[in-house]
């Protein structure tokens, strides 16, 4: 009967083992329920972070595809204005060629106005 008790403690001890190495291991899992009850939180937050992102990049898009549709139009007021500008140049070439013309003609400018006088007659 000694061995009986024995035998029958020492199932005792590994039983009262066994139940609280249970009780930690429901404390544990009730831990991991609670940390995957915050991680749901914050994937739900993400998610709704996300969101706003994709609205945020589709609103980029409309904005960038309405700046290229505005610099195609400048590119083209740019071109007209490029060529009226050329012709406004090859107008004007003309003017750069007086300078040497006055110079030319300045140089005996006084002489000319004193000839001129002299053969003015000033009646009286």
């Amino acid at each position: 009967m000694a061995e009986a008790n024995e035998g029958a403690n020492a199932i005792e001890e590994r039983l009262g083992s066994v139940e609280t190495q249970v009780t930690g291991l429901r404390s544990d899992v009730e831990g991991l329920r609670g940390e995957v009850g915050g991680l749901r939180g914050e994937v739900g937050g993400l998610r709704g972070e996300v969101q706003k992102l994709r609205v945020l990049g589709e609103e980029n898009d409309r904005q960038i595809k309405l700046v290229m549709e505005v610099q195609s139009a400048h590119g083209v007021t740019l071109e007209t204005h490029g060529k009226k500008l050329d012709e406004i140049t090859k107008a004007l070439q003309p003017l750069a060629e007086i300078h040497d013309f006055v110079k030319f003609v300045a140089s005996d400018h006084e002489h000319r106005i004193k000839a001129l006088e002299g053969r003015v007659v000033v009646s009286e």
